[in-house]
Formats: C-alpha cells, structure tokens, sequence
C-alpha cells in the first residue's frame, strides 16, 4: 500500500524551524519579516514545490483529506494501471494543497480477495473516502455492503455494479462502445463478410466484457452485411491467441475465415502482429491505446481504436470525492460515463 501526499505548509514550516504565521506572512508579502527568513522560506517553497493554497480555509484549518484507492493489475490490460495512475497523480497536483492525501494499493486482478483484504486495511487507517476498481463481482458485493453501512464515500472507477445504484460511477457504457465497434466495422467493410471475436479469459469475472460483446452482436443483426463467426473465448496468453488467430487465417475453409477482427482479448499488439506476419490486411478493431500498438496504429494495420482515456476518468473520480469532502457538494447524478472517442492513423498524433 503506498500513501501519496505533497508538503502541506505545516511540514514545510517544521522542516525549516521557522513558523507557519511567519511563511503566511513571506507568503502575502507583509512586513516584519528580514531578509534572511524570506530567502530560507522563499527557498524551501521553492525546493518542496509549494502552491499557495487556493482555498484559505483549508490552509487557515490545515485540514486533511484521504480517498483510498483500490485497483487491479492486470496481464492482458497492463496498461489500465498505468492510465490510472496518471489520473491520480494528475489530481493530487491539483488538490495537494488543499490538504488531499491518496493511499493507493493494487491487486491482481485474479486474486480479488487482495482487494477486501486492502480495503479493511484502510478502514482501520480511518479511511472513509474510496475509489474502488474490481474484478470479482462477489467480493465488490461484500465490499460495498460493509461500506455503505458504514456511511463510506464510495467511486465505482470503470466497471459499476447494478445491485448498489447509489453509488457513484465513473465509466464508460459498455453497451454502446461494442455498438460503436460494430458500426466501425459496418464502414470498414462495406461489402460484408466475416468477423472473428477473440474474448479474453477474464470474461468470466468482467461481464462488462460480454456486454461489449452484445452490444457488438446487436448491431450486427440490424445490419445484413456483416456476419459474426463463432466467438473464441478464454484467451489470454499470447500463445494461444497467436496460435487460435493464426489456425482461422490459414484454414481450408474459406468460409471459415475471417474478413475483419473486433479484439476482446486486449492484447491487440499480438492481433496485429500476428495479422502483419501472414500479410493479411483485414479490418482490425479494438479498445484503448497503448504503446505497444502505436506504431500498428500509425501502419494501419489496427484500423480503429476506442478510447476512453482512463486517467480523466481517475482524475475525475478523485476530484468528485475530493469537493464533496471538501466543500460539501454533492452531485445529484450518480452516473458520469466517459466519451467514448475513436483513434485512427490521421489523429493518433493528439493522443
């Protein structure tokens, strides 16, 4: 578990040994204060990269605010920690000042009970303030009834659960973003054809994942052109997605091959790879953007992404807790769903 916090003036001032009504002072330019204090206090503000806090209650009262965060790591989605993060450290620059603290611990995402087992930990810390990402819908249940009674505060960061609608969501809709990726592939072919899903293991704990995927198919039944052929569930490792893709592309059948790829897996570096090294050049669309498919972005071979940009999503989960604990204000709408926005060649440079 890792705590993250910046300087509040309190510890500048007893870093310094000199008080915090005399920094105040440095601070408004008052006088009364020599030169040489103002050099000491100029220079370790300078050095602890201290912003004058914008809310002067805060400052005055030297409040503190914790929001514990509690997220999975994950081998065919490594990058969702890292996006995360981001957020995180994104809003805690922003509301360092004003007394926000984030303690941050992450799972893996095949063993949940490291979740509860992190979440009890900072209930006896005194936490009361969570952003929960979770891959086991039996222990978030568990989770969020021991929360709710304890009149926690609680985010529910990219994946939300229906049996607690009154818990705050920041995520995307599922639903509509396997739309949209079968609307992609409407226009990508235009003639009609095959398309393969590959679906990854971790289906059978995300149902945020098969609802992608009904989305998907809903869209496809309303369209005529396009056919889905059978979708090859619990692949995760990039031999077995290699080697599942590859027995497809090379199949005697030619009925049975596919004519585009909508990836379920989240490994769409190793669906392009293998599609660059058979030289086939089909339609190929997924979800999110990391570094490891940049580059197939830019050569086309992956035609389209869906973006959903993570660390606005982290950042705006913190920041939802963060005024509600702060300044009292309390949203009226449960459900903050992120845009959705699609990533091809022509704009991959503003991402």
């Amino acid at each position: 578990m890792e705590e993250v916090s910046r300087m509040t003036l309190e510890e500048i001032s007893k870093k310094i040994g000199i008080s915090r009504t005399t920094i105040y002072k440095v601070l408004k330019n008052k006088d009364g204060v020599s030169e040489e204090t103002v050099k000491t206090v100029q220079d370790a503000l300078e050095k602890y990269h201290y912003v004058q806090n914008r809310n002067a209650r805060n400052l005055a009262m030297n409040r503190h605010y914790t929001i514990g965060y509690v997220g999975f790591r994950s081998k065919s989605a490594n990058y969702f920690a890292t996006e995360v993060g981001r957020g995180l450290k994104r809003a805690l620059q922003e509301f360092g000042d004003d007394g926000l603290t984030l303690m941050i611990s992450e799972f893996d995402v095949e063993k949940p009970s490291e979740q509860l087992a992190a979440v009890e930990e900072m209930r006896q810390q005194g936490v009361d303030s969570f952003i929960l990402s979770y891959s086991s819908h039996e222990v978030i249940l568990q989770i969020l009834e021991r929360l709710e009674k304890e009149n926690c505060r609680i985010v529910l960061l990219s994946r939300d659960v229906a049996e607690h609608p009154d818990n705050y969501y920041v995520g995307v809709d599922y639903y509509r973003s396997g739309m949209l990726a079968a609307e992609l592939l409407m226009k990508l072919m235009p003639e009609g054809g095959r398309v393969f899903v590959p679906v990854t293991e971790e289906y059978k704990t995300n149902q945020d994942i098969l609802s992608r995927l009904s989305g998907f198919r809903d869209k496809l039944e309303n369209c005529g052109r396009l056919t889905m052929l059978q979708p090859a569930f619990g692949l995760t490792e990039e031999k077995e997605i290699r080697k599942t893709l590859e027995k497809l592309l090379q199949g005697e059948e030619p009925d049975e091959r596919p004519d585009g790829v909508f990836d379920l897996t989240y490994r769409l570096d190793v669906i392009a790879d293998v599609l660059k090294q058979q030289k086939k050049k089909i339609p190929l669309v997924g979800f999110d953007l990391f570094e490891e498919i940049r580059d197939r972005v830019e050569d086309s071979t992956i035609d389209a992404v869906i973006y959903q940009d993570l660390s606005s999503q982290a950042y705006r989960a913190v920041r939802m807790l963060f005024e509600e604990m702060c300044y009292g204000k309390i949203r009226s709408e449960k459900k903050h769903y992120a845009k959705l926005e699609i990533i091809m060649k022509e704009n991959l440079i503003y991402f």
